[in-house]
């Protein structure tokens, strides 16, 4: 056991209370659980093969080798029952898809261009996320929407991406973590299929305290550097994410307009003490915070022009150092209104932030482009926001 569980003042009950802790449920949640069969699971794990340090060569992926996977991605879903693999090294999983009114080349173009930010897509659950190794020429990723996808020569991108992921909406922890990736364009049953695999390469930075500002769906953040989580009785308690791995499809499905199956297998092992706190109701509510924000965004008319969006985030990192500081000024004043509004300035901790400059000097160049990529998904979205990006974003309007 941790010794910090030990320490005077910290009874090992807390971590008994919170385990014992139930998820809060929506309305319309998923509450009934289904275990996938064996067989389903055996093909998860040949893909997970293809991902990691001692990984298997993936130009040597068989599309024949997953057939009852991609059965089971296409069919009709009991929308009342939770999905789940097995356990992978004592994590928990959980499985969510969405139907996105997109060509996958569209979407190819969205999310895996060098120019759009991840962020843009993911702005409820991603802080900053990049590439720090690309296994390709020029250490870029390859423009796959003009790459044929041959099921017997399919195009293959493995590398390494760094990822900070936004305040969890259970916990208020956010976690800093390296991901080895592979991705795999190939053909399947006569339509474009992309594999995304990813596995965590070790245990993550300790967890720190986020705070969610209002409803979680304003997508308002704050990031601070004390360990622990927003949880009554709980602040002292250094969590890690200690694992995890996910396989997501993007496929092509048949029809006159163009639409794209979204299906994603995530595995995560999380908590403190070497002990896992996470269940599959925990990572089916993540991975739906995820899913119904980048349909919305996929989906919506001003994303229509991806080219215009990658010439304006092109803009947007040519922004002087100091021009982009007075955005990020801009935003936080707007910020901090909102903490008042909220009642959060009654709390010492958050005061502290926005005094003397003190967040904003915290803040590196990727951490304010990323701001200005969340405030235009949330303008996009008709969303409070805090910053106008007229003159950045004229030529997507």
């Amino acid at each position: 056991m941790h010794p910090s569980l030990f320490e005077p003042g910290r009874s090992p009950l807390l971590l008994v209370i919170f385990l014992l802790l139930p998820l809060t449920v929506r309305a319309g949640d998923a509450t009934r659980e289904s275990g996938l069969p064996a067989a389903i699971d055996n093909e998860l794990a040949y893909l997970l093969d293809f991902v990691g340090k001692n990984r298997l060569d993936p130009h040597r992926f068989d599309t024949a080798r997953i057939g009852r996977l991609l059965d089971f991605v296409e069919s009709p879903k009991d929308e009342a029952r939770l999905y789940r693999a097995g356990e992978r090294d004592g994590a928990a999983s959980a499985y969510y898809e969405s139907d996105l009114q997109r060509s996958l080349d569209h979407l190819l173009r969205l999310t895996y261009s060098n120019d759009i930010p991840s962020v843009f897509t993911a702005p409820s659950t991603v802080r900053t996320e990049r590439w720090t190794a690309v296994d390709a020429p020029g250490q870029k990723l390859p423009e796959f929407w003009t790459q044929p996808a041959a099921p017997d020569t399919p195009v293959v991108v493995t590398g390494m991406e760094h990822l900070v992921n936004s305040p969890d909406s259970h916990s208020g922890a956010y976690y800093e973590y390296d991901l080895y990736r592979t991705l795999i364009l190939t053909g399947v049953r006569g339509r474009k299929l992309l594999v995304s695999l990813s596995s965590q390469t070790g245990e993550s930075r300790v967890g720190r305290k986020g705070i969610i500002v209002g409803p979680d769906d304003n997508w308002d953040y704050l990031y601070t550097d004390q360990t622990g989580l927003n949880r009554m009785g709980l602040g002292w308690a250094s969590t890690y994410m200690y694992g995890s791995q996910s396989v997501a499809f993007y496929l092509e499905t048949g029809g006159a307009s163009p639409k794209t199956r979204f299906g994603v297998f995530k595995w995560i092992r999380a908590g403190w003490a070497g002990i896992n706190v996470v269940n599959s109701q925990h990572i089916f509510s993540g991975l739906r915070r995820f899913g119904e924000v980048f349909k919305r965004i996929a989906e919506h008319p001003r994303t229509d022009d991806t080219a215009a969006l990658a010439r304006s985030f092109r803009e947007v990192s040519r922004i002087p150092q100091p021009r982009l500081k007075r955005i990020a000024q801009d935003y936080l004043a707007g910020l901090r209104k909102r903490c008042e509004e909220v009642g959060l300035l009654a709390d010492g901790d958050v005061q502290a932030l926005f005094r003397d400059g003190r967040y904003l000097g915290s803040l590196s160049r990727e951490d304010m482009e990323s701001i200005l990529a969340v405030e235009y998904a949330k303008e996009i979205l008709g969303k409070p926001h805090y910053v106008e990006l007229s003159d950045e974003f004229a030529q997507v309007e």
